[in-house]
Parts: structure tokens; sequence; C-alpha cells
């Protein structure tokens, strides 16, 4: 401390020969104040350094990155200063008591004696008495102490508080915290130094910390990309960690394209997108106000044998034989491969869903079985059931209807889009339930080998209970089967699609929970993962590309389950069974029941 004490004596000596100021307060006490501007510049030097140094850990901070950042901000705003600020009060403590100081010498200590303006002798102004005993004089002492002591560290601290938050842009603002801090600790640590050296310090800290915003303007913050990068790096370490504690498949690194790879991966993208403009737009799903017309008769073919097993004749269940089974009432929309109307079925005592086929050719007749057998062999509560499969021409009812006719499990409420539409966002507990409960569904699926494809939030219905289902499997398409289409277009809704799907890869059960995450993201955000789209095609091109997840839940306790579920790499994403534990794992803990009501007023 002596080595350090004798230092600043000679730095302060420097300081005034070279200022010459003899203006009141004095030579000596400018000089101090020309040294606090130094001391002030101590943490512009930590916050550069913690900029440049975020060029390359980007914005996520694992512990070696955080201690850095920590142990900096404490150094440079807390530890050197106030060693500076000990330093320099025992130069003039020493000098007040007529004590010889290291680094002075006889005629600088006798020029400290001279009396200037009001302060009077200025080895005794600087350190004649400490920090807390210049709260115990008269007014006009106390008012000085409160300026110098209180009111220009407060400003200093906000100086300092700031050159952390601009060195800290495009990332965690949480180690600023650390730089602000200790420069507010200096108001207590320096209690007993001598008040007019620390006071004059103060002064040229606050005036230093002030430049120093400047200097952190034009180090500017870190590239968009070197965040992305790091953003990447942090959740494909947290999705492996998930991986390893669950037993799952380790995964394989993948190593970054070449050039030319992303370059032909980008106009692959582009001829997607380009095919999937030229494709036929579905028909939108809307409710007729009428019944249509009735067509006139057409000559049919001999019905096709029923491929799910069909339930007891219609007579045995009290219906005249040879009079209708179905009675249509409404239209609700098209989905999928066919239009979807309800009905009643007077087999089975209650309303239905039926979906038939646009066009009665074979291509559509093919698929319209294939979703049945698939939905056939699913059973799992939150998922839609099919309970009979007939040709058209079968049933009196059916007049109006071609083609194969799927009998569906009618769930009678809104959509989650709706539910999310008319009433808000869902809390955490609520899209625990939906993501649990579809997750299951997908699982059932999936065991069967069937893949859903069109997981969204037009596809998941909420019945009276509260309770969600999976519905709409008219994409469905059993494992192996192609992605691309007759017309080479991409099957799915762009903005909640899968990126490896949207590449033209097969469809694999993480595609479907992929799909999941992004569902569960809008019914906590509004908004999809990957943000809204104006058409198709460049919905399509952001997921073909693997575009950033710019609106994911960030203040949701499911983050880091949705950042390893929408991972853009299939084989790190936790699989469904492993979602579903973890989901009801943390409900429990949160005292919710697992199979409790969705809702988006909140409620438990």
């Amino acid at each position: 401390m002596d080595r350090l004490t004798a230092l600043l004596a000679g730095l302060v000596e420097a300081l005034r020969g070279a200022a010459r100021v003899d203006l009141c307060p004095g030579g000596w006490p400018w000089a101090v104040t020309a040294l606090g501007v130094f001391v002030g510049l101590l943490p512009t030097v930590g916050a550069v350094i913690v900029a440049l140094s975020r060029r390359r850990i980007g914005s996520r901070y694992g512990f070696p990155e955080g201690l850095f950042l920590v142990g900096t901000g404490v150094l440079a705003a807390g530890l050197l200063p106030l060693a500076v600020f000990v330093g320099t009060g025992r130069v003039f403590a020493a000098a007040a008591d007529g004590v010889g100081v290291g680094g002075l010498g006889e005629g600088a200590l006798r020029s400290m004696d001279e009396q200037v303006c009001f302060v009077g002798n200025q080895a005794e102004y600087l350190g004649g008495y400490t920090v807390a005993e210049a709260f115990g004089g008269g007014p006009v002492e106390i008012g000085l102490a409160v300026a110098l002591l209180v009111a220009t560290p407060l400003f200093a601290t906000m100086f300092v508080a700031a050159q952390a938050r601009l060195a800290l842009r495009r990332g965690p603002a949480w180690p600023s915290k650390f730089f602000w801090l200790p420069t507010l600790a200096l108001t207590v640590l320096t209690a007993r130094t001598p008040a007019g050296s620390s006071g004059q310090l103060w002064v040229g800290f606050a005036a230093g910390a002030f430049l120093g915003m400047f200097v952190l303007l034009v180090v500017g913050a870190p590239s968009r990309e070197a965040v992305r990068r790091s953003s990447e790096g942090a959740d494909r370490a947290r999705a492996r960690a998930g991986a390893e504690a669950t037993g799952s498949r380790r995964p394989v690194e993948r190593r970054p394209p070449s050039p030319a790879a992303a370059s032909a991966e980008s106009r692959r993208a582009e001829r997607l997108a380009e095919r999937f403009a030229a494709r036929e737009a579905a028909p939108p799903v809307v409710v007729a106000p009428e019944r249509p017309p009735p067509r006139p008769p057409v000559r049919r073919s001999a019905p096709q044998p029923t491929m799910v097993a069909p339930g007891p004749p219609f007579a045995a269940a009290g219906g005249a034989p040879g009079a209708p089974r179905f009675t249509l009432q409404k239209r609700l929309g098209s989905g999928g491969f066919g239009r979807v109307w309800l009905a009643h079925d007077a087999r089975l005592g209650h309303r239905v869903a039926l979906k038939a086929a646009h066009a009665p050719d074979q291509e559509t007749e093919e698929r319209i079985q294939r979703e049945a057998r698939a939905l056939a062999a699913v059973r799992h509560p939150h998922c839609v059931r099919i309970h009979d499969m007939l040709p058209a021409i079968s049933d009196p009812g059916l007049s109006e209807l071609e083609g194969m006719v799927l009998v569906m499990e009618y769930v009678d409420g809104p959509s989650l889009a709706e539910l999310i539409r008319a009433q808000g966002l869902l809390d955490d507990v609520s899209a625990a339930r939906v993501w649990l409960g579809v997750a299951g569904a997908l699982d059932a699926a999936h065991g069967r080998g069937v893949m859903h494809r069109d997981v969204k939030p037009g596809n998941v219905v909420m019945d009276a209970a509260g309770m969600a289902h999976l519905i709409d499997f008219g994409i469905a398409r059993r494992t192996g089967d192609a992605t691309m289409t007759m017309a080479g277009f991409v099957l799915g809704t762009p903005d909640f699609l899968a990126p490896e799907v949207a590449c033209g890869e097969r469809a694999t059960p993480a595609s479907d929970a992929w799909q999941l995450a992004a569902t569960v993201s809008y019914a906590l955000t509004g908004q999809p993962p990957r943000g809204s789209h104006a058409d198709a095609v460049s919905g399509l091109r952001a997921a073909a590309a693997g575009a950033r997840l710019s609106h994911l839940p960030t203040r949701s306790a499911h983050l880091g389950l949705l950042r390893a579920s929408l991972d853009t790499d299939p084989a790190r994403r936790p699989p469904l069974q492993v979602v579903a534990r973890t989901l009801e794992d943390w409900l429990r803990r949160s005292g919710a029941r697992p199979d409790g009501p969705v809702s988006a007023a909140r409620a438990r």
C-alpha cells in the first residue's frame, strides 16, 4: 500500500504541475479532481473489454463467460477505484498531520499550507476529516458534503450503469449490476477516507464516467451474426444435456455446411417455394349458411367394401329398414382432402362429422381410405376417433355427397386459434395441458406408424369440458410416404412447418413434435415462433432456411423445453414421451392437475 500511496502522491503532484490552476478551491484539489477523471475511466476500460469480448462470445454466457464478465465489472468499477480513493486519502491525511509522504518533496508539502478561498488550508481541506465526520458540521458543511459525497456519486453510478448496458447490447443485461453496484458501494466503503479528497475524486469520477459513455457508443454492439451463433450454440448444448439426462440417444454433431452446400439448399428452398405458390389452393374453411341444392343422380359403381368394422344394422338400432342413417345438418368447411359436414347419425344416436372427397376419383378415395385405416388404429382420449367408413351411394342421407365418406367423432368447441383470438393467451398451466394431451395423441399415432404432418392451432379443438383434441388427419401419411404430392408441393402450413419437411425431407415423429411445440408457443404469444408471414411462399422460404425463432415466450416456464423441441436438427429434439413426462412433472410440482381444463382465463 505504501508503494501505491507514493505512486499516487507523485501522480497528483505531476497533475498539479501540469495544470497550474490556482482557482478556488486551489491547485491541489483540482489536481485530485483531474486524477478522479482517470479513475472514472476505469469502468470504461472494463466495459470496453466486455464489449470487445462479446464479439466472440455473443449473447449467451456460460459459467466461464459469466465469471469473466462479473470479475471485469467488480475489478474495474469497484476494487481499482477503491484502491485509488484509499491511497489518495492516505496522502492528504499524512500531509494534514504534518507527516512526510513518499513521492512528495518539501516544497510540495509547504504549498499545501496555502490558504485558498473558503476552504482555507488545502492540506486540511483534503485530508483533515473523514467522510463520516463531514456530515456532523454546520449547514454549509453538510450541504457541501451532500453535494460532493451523495449526489455526485449517484450521478457517477448512473453513468457507469449506462456504460455497462451499452457494452451488453443485444444480450442479457444482468452482468451490468456488477458494474454499477460496486461503484455505488464505494460511497460506503470510503466512509473512513478524508472527505475533501474523496469529494474531489467523485467530481472527477462523474466527469470521466460521463465521457466513457461516448467511448462505448463508438465501440458498438456485437454483430447479429455473433449473437445468433451463440444462441444456437447454447440451444444445442441445452438439448444435448437434456438428451443425456433422459437417456435418449446421443446426438451427432453436424459440421456447418460449406458455402456451396448452403447455396444449393437456398436454391432448393426457392424451388419448393415456387412449387408451393403454383399449387391449386384448397377451399377456405367457411360455414355455409344454407345446404346446397341436391345434385341430380349420378350413375355410380358398386360400393367398395367398408374398411372399418361397421356397427349394428340400422334396423337393429330402432330405425325402419331402408330409412337414411345420416341427416346432414350443415357444412363445417374443408380440411385435408375433403369437405366436412355436421350430420346426425341415427345408428350412433348423436352428431358426427362426415368427411367426403372433393371428387370421386380413385386417387382421392385411396387417400381417404388411408386416413380411415390410420385413424381407426389410434385410440387416445385426445385424438379424434373414426367410427365408420362407407361409400356415399350406400345411404340415402348422403345423396349430396360423392365418393368415400368418413364418419368421425364431432368435437363441439372452438379451435385453439379461435380460443386465443376470443379470450387471450394461455397461461403456463393451460399451455402445458394442451401440450401434454396432444403429445400423447401424437405418440399414440406414431406408435401405429402414422404422421399427422399438419399440427397447428386450427387443428387443436377444445370440447365443452376444456379438453384439447387433435383433429384433421386429412394429410396424415404412413411412415415411408413421400413428402411431395403429385403436384410437387409440400403439404402442411408453412408458419408451423418443421424445417426439414420444408426442405423436402421425409416427415418423422420429430417433425410432428416440432409443429406441436410451435403450436404451444403460439398459444403463449399469439404468433408463430418464426413470426407471421404475408404469404405462404415467404413462410415456406423461412421454414426451409431455418429462420430465427423470433417470437418465443420469454417469460414462460416452458421456454427451455420449447427451445429444445424447436431445434432445427430433428436428432436433438426430445422425444414426445420425454416432453410428456417433463410437462406432467412440472404440472404436479405447480399443484395443478395434468388432466384439468384448458382456459385462457388462467384458471387452475
